[in-house]
């Protein structure tokens, strides 16, 4: 009742625009009424784009179009003039007999019923239906940020997103992980809230809150999320062996957020600095986790010992130590009763290290001036070998000889068999 009685002002409205007398006057003579072709239609339009609504009239004759805003009350247009202040609003015939209404930039205050109207007595009116649709946005004042918690502490992520029709949000794992909820794991949680209790180092990383509504585009927020706890620091190997006039590399393993200050120190608190003997890295392998590098290279006596990774951040230290000892070469030799023999260049191997299980050998003392010296790491292994081939010659020899002796010996026994068979023949 009450928009009939709007419609109705918007009628008496209309007559004062229409000089209603001429109208009567027509509609006399003439005796035929307008009528509309064809319905307005129900439109759906996306926020922002440009609508035109038709009205289709036959026989208009002198008879005026209106356009009007129903849920509005507001007059939009009146024959070729455009009535609201509004400049998105337009409007356009087609030799009289289409009427179209333009809206510019469509706003979800247009949305609505718009009315057709002619000023014939009584009016002649129909009507059609803008939905305007929005695609999802956030309420960036609602909608969580990054943010860093402790770990153990509960946390609670929000993602306030707005549309037509309302949206429907949907959180995942960036990295496509799962997502840890109580004692459940899900790859996808719905809701406008992910709340996670007892929050660990395992929840850390960015988290994509996704609206969508199906209105092209979906929204998607990226919400990283960090946990701190104090650094933790374990080794692959706290025992690793090497020998002498090599390169070793010693590594440790960390976890740390905030990310830490890392360093390594030798025996006696002696810190390791970069240059020709040492190399330190830093490598990072997933998001709260590094790998903490010590390159040592061409290993000398002096070289072995202990070594101590050490990692600090805002909540605390750790540190963990590798010892690095000395091994055998690769290759060894061998002496004449199939021992072998490793020539040791450090004190703590030669005066019977424990990790030493290899007989020693006596070394011997070569000058800066001998040339075989400078291409050789172990002048030993030369000298036994002599040795070796000197043995192998003599041998050589003595088994010559016994076979002189053997040959000798064979042939005197055929000269005293044919002797003795002599006598026996001239006794007889």
């Amino acid at each position: 009742m009450i928009l009939d009685g709007k419609v109705k002002q918007f009628g008496l409205l209309f007559v004062l625009f229409g000089a209603f007398g001429n109208v009567v006057g027509n509609h006399q003579i003439v005796g035929t009424d307008p009528v509309f072709a064809e319905p307005i239609p129900n439109t759906t339009v996306t926020a922002g784009r440009n609508v035109s609504l038709p009205c289709i009239v036959d026989n208009l004759q002198n008879y005026r179009v209106a356009w009007i805003h129903t849920n509005k009350y507001t007059l939009l247009t009146l024959q070729n003039r455009v009535i609201t202040r509004s400049s998105r609003y337009k409007v356009s015939h087609s030799s009289h007999r289409t009427w179209w209404l333009h809206i510019s930039n469509v706003q979800e205050r247009d949305r609505g019923e718009y009315m057709c109207q002619i000023n014939t007595i009584p009016m002649m009116t129909q009507t059609g239906y803008l939905e305007v649709v929005v695609p999802p946005y956030l309420n960036e004042e609602l909608t969580s940020s990054d943010m860093d918690v402790r770990e153990g502490s509960d946390v609670s992520l929000r993602c306030m997103a707005k549309g037509s029709p309302e949206p429907e949000v949907t959180w995942r794992r960036e990295d496509g992980q799962e997502i840890s909820v109580g004692k459940s794991k899900v790859t996808s949680l719905k809701g406008s809230f992910l709340n996670i209790t007892k929050v660990s180092r395992l929840h850390m990383g960015a988290y994509l809150c996704i609206a969508s509504n199906g209105v092209a585009p979906a929204l998607s927020k990226r919400i990283l999320l960090g946990v701190s706890f104090t650094p933790m620091i374990w080794i692959p190997n706290q025992l690793v062996g090497a020998p002498v006039a090599t390169d070793i590399l010693l590594q440790c393993n960390l976890e740390s957020h905030p990310r830490s200050v890392t360093y390594w120190i030798r025996e006696g608190g002696i810190m390791v600095l970069t240059n020709l003997k040492y190399k330190t890295e830093v490598q990072p392998t997933v998001l709260y986790k590094v790998q903490l590098k010590l390159y040592i290279y061409n290993l000398e006596p002096e070289d072995y010992g202990s070594y101590t990774c050490v990692a600090k951040n805002s909540l605390g230290e750790t540190e963990g130590t590798i010892r690095l000892y000395e091994i055998p070469p690769p290759t060894s030799n061998v002496n004449e009763k199939g021992d072998d023999i490793f020539n040791s260049k450090s004190e703590k191997l030669r005066n019977g290290h424990q990790k030493n299980s290899y007989k020693k050998h006596e070394e011997k003392d070569y000058s800066p001036h001998d040339p075989a010296d400078q291409n050789s790491k172990f002048q030993p292994r030369e000298e036994f070998s002599q040795i070796l081939k000197s043995k192998g010659e003599h041998a050589t020899s003595m088994c010559s000889a016994t076979f002189q002796i053997q040959s000798l010996s064979s042939m005197m026994s055929l000269v005293l068999i044919y002797l003795y068979w002599k006598n026996i023949s001239n006794i007889s």
